[in-house]
C-alpha cells in the first residue's frame, strides 16, 4: 500500500508553536491591534498580516518553529510499523522556497535524526491531490481542510483532528486524535491479510 503523510500537525505538532511565534511577533513587531485567527493554521491565515510581514515572519522565524516542534506521541513507531509492513512512505509536504532556505535538507535532517523512516520525501508540494493521484497513492493523512477536501474526493484521509478542518466532512474522510488511532484505522480498514 501507498501511504502519504503530511508532516506539520499530523508527524509534529507545530501549530502551538507556531501560534507561540506569531503572536509574539505580531505584538512585538507588527505592533498592530489584531486578533488572532482561532481556526488559523499557517503563517498565511493566523492574523490578517501584509505579504511583506508574512515573508519577514517567515524569512526569521518559520524554519525555527517547524526545527522546534515536537513529533507526536507514537507518531515514530506507528510509521515504522506500517513501513515494517511493507507499506511505502511518502512524506509529502508544502514546504518550499522561499518560506525555507532549502526545504528538501532540512526537512530531510530533521526526518533523519528524529528516526522518521519513510520511502520518499517529496517538497513544495502545492497540490497534493494531484500528487496522490499521479502516485497512486491508497490513503493520505493529514490536517490540513483544502488538502482533505480534494483528495478525499478520490481516496480516504486520515484526518488529525483540529479546529481547522472541523468543517471537514464526507464519507472518505476517518478523524483520528492519535497516532495509536491511525494504526487501529489500518488495522480494521486498510490492511490486508
Amino acid at each position: 500500500m501507498k501511504i502519504g503523510i503530511d508532516i506539520d500537525n499530523t508527524i509534529t505538532d507545530t501549530l502551538p508553536l507556531l501560534k507561540k511565534y506569531c503572536e509574539e511577533y505580531n505584538s512585538n513587531v507588527v505592533k498592530k491591534n489584531l486578533k488572532i485567527n482561532p481556526y488559523g493554521f499557517s503563517t498565511s491565515n493566523l492574523f490578517n498580516w501584509t505579504k511583506d510581514e508574512e515573508m519577514d515572519f517567515c524569512n526569521k522565524y518559520l524554519e525555527e518553529v517547524v526545527l522546534s516542534a515536537k513529533i507526536k506521541s507514537q507518531a515514530k513507531e506507528i510509521i515504522k510499523k506500517l513501513k515494517d509492513e511493507k507499506n511505502y512512505i511518502y512524506i509529502i509536504t508544502a514546504r518550499k522556497e522561499p518560506y525555507f532556505k532549502d526545504p528538501y535538507k532540512m526537512t530531510k535532517k530533521y526526518l533523519d535524526e528524529n528516526n522518521i523512516l519513510y520511502d520518499e520525501l517529496i517538497v513544495g508540494c502545492d497540490n497534493k491531490y494531484d500528487f496522490c493521484k499521479k502516485n497512486k497513492i491508497d490513503v493520505m493523512i493529514d490536517d490540513e481542510p483544502q488538502n482533505i477536501n480534494s483528495i478525499s474526493k478520490m481516496i480516504p484521509v486520515i484526518v488529525f483532528s483540529g479546529v481547522q478542518n472541523q468543517i471537514c466532512k464526507g464519507n472518505n474522510i476517518i478523524r483520528v486524535n492519535s497516532w495509536n488511532e491511525v494504526y487501529e484505522c489500518f488495522k480494521n480498514y486498510y490492511i490486508k491479510d
